[in-house]
């Protein structure tokens, strides 16, 4: 079991899915507004595919927190891991910061 799940915080990484869908149809959207010849179009849809990618990047960053070090474990993530940042958040069985499994302690 991977740690996040453990923590019951796996339904966080599934919101920010489907944050990144709804960015990706924006981009989607962004590029067929460049043929309608409104000027303005392109620009709403071009800042609305930042703001959903940033608010999707955020709720990662500051959601997904350890309840056992209290670090915000997204963020690490997000800032120290690169590319494998999502992979680590999905299969990782311990905390990166703390070594935590995130499962109650056997008695």
């Amino acid at each position: 079991m991977s740690w996040i799940e453990a923590t019951g915080q796996r339904w966080k990484l599934h919101v920010f899915f489907v944050l990144m869908a709804v960015t990706f149809a924006l981009i989607f959207a962004l590029m067929l507004s460049f043929g309608t010849g409104n000027g303005d179009l392109p620009v709403v849809f071009g800042i609305a595919v930042i703001t959903c990618a940033v608010a999707a990047h955020l709720w990662v960053a500051l959601g997904i927190q350890c309840a056992s070090c209290h670090r915000r474990i997204g963020w690490l993530v997000l800032s120290a891991m690169g590319a494998r940042w999502l992979a680590q958040l999905w299969r990782g069985e311990v905390c990166p910061s703390c070594g935590d499994s995130g499962l109650p302690a056997p008695r």
